[in-house]
């Protein structure tokens, strides 16, 4: 049981090092954040995310000021 221990903290390290966050700024000065980058999705006008919560977003393209991924 302690040998496994360290392997599972080092997993559990690797996959949060892993794993970036977007940030998402809107004109009116609201902020989201997307645990993925943000697809366009040019039928709609609409961005797609997974917001913070691990859910399904839309953001309206014409209310986004910026996108940048989290380091």
């Amino acid at each position: 049981m302690h040998r496994l221990f360290p392997l599972l903290a080092l997993s559990m390290l690797l996959a949060s090092c892993s794993s970036q966050s977007w940030h998402i700024q809107l004109k009116d000065g609201r902020e989201l954040t997307a645990l993925e980058e943000p697809e366009f999705q040019s039928k709609t006008g609409y961005y797609r995310y997974r917001n913070e919560h691990d859910r399904d977003a839309l953001v309206q393209a014409r209310e986004v000021l910026l996108i940048e991924r989290q380091r």
